[in-house]
């Protein structure tokens, strides 16, 4: 997976990977969700990457310490990125 990737979840909601970051060795996406006419809506999540027996997929992060952090991250990134 990279960023700009649309990906489907099994609840069939589509998601654009926005940003990634890593930390602890894993690899997290902020995404958006894109609605039928593929227009991004304003239900954002966060995504772990998981792989297992070979096989890619990702869950939504749900840990209230881990997402503050990773949205900290992600601010950091962006402001490295469009405010220097």
């Amino acid at each position: 997976m990279k960023i700009d990737d649309v990906i489907e979840l099994e609840n069939n909601q589509s998601y654009l990977l926005l940003m990634k970051t890593t930390l602890n060795n894993s690899n997290y996406y902020l995404a958006v969700g894109i609605n039928d006419a593929d227009e991004a809506t304003d239900e954002y999540i966060v995504l772990q990457e998981v792989v297992e027996d070979n096989e890619l997929y990702v869950v939504p992060v749900n840990d209230a310490a881990l997402l503050a952090k990773l949205i900290s991250d992600y601010q950091e990134d962006y402001d490295d990125e469009y405010n220097n």
